[in-house]
């Protein structure tokens, strides 16, 4: 039976596979993710945001990539990196919240009913806090390899 990933739905995953798939700018830009904030794919932290992110990234990079040494290059998209990655977590974050309450509870409305606002409210934080460390989105593209680079 086929399932749904968010790859199968999410245009700028698409836009990213199909302009960037195998570039070293997006290589860098996703180690350096990776090792800055180990926890970025996770709705903890950027979650279904993340793609957008990494083509936000991207297209602001392009010109540096082009026309700068790589070296220039990483400082720049690390310092970009660095500057709007709070902005996109807190829109996660925010999103991630109205999910979950949307989706909370999963059982039933006679559920919430019995719960008093402060059983309901704890309730909901366990549901949150059990859902922060999926990771709904999963980066799969081609890398060069580094004796073709």
């Amino acid at each position: 039976m086929y399932h749904e990933t968010i790859q199968d739905v999410n245009p700028f995953y698409d836009q990213i596979s199909y302009s960037y798939s195998g570039s070293v700018q997006l290589e860098e830009i996703l180690h350096f993710l990776d090792l800055a904030f180990p926890k970025w794919k996770t709705n903890g932290s950027l979650g279904a945001f993340a793609p957008e992110f990494v083509m936000w990234i991207l297209d602001h990079s392009s010109e540096s990539y082009q026309n700068d040494s790589f070296f220039d290059f990483l400082k720049f998209v690390y310092f970009q990196i660095a500057e709007e990655y709070p902005k996109y977590e807190e829109s996660q974050a925010f999103s991630f919240d109205l999910e979950c309450i949307e989706y909370f509870p999963e059982d039933s409305a006679a559920f919430c009913e019995t719960l008093s606002d402060d059983e309901y409210n704890g309730e909901l934080e366990k549901h949150k806090a059990s859902r922060r460390g999926d990771t709904p989105f999963y980066f799969e593209f081609n890398y060069p390899s580094l004796s073709t680079l």
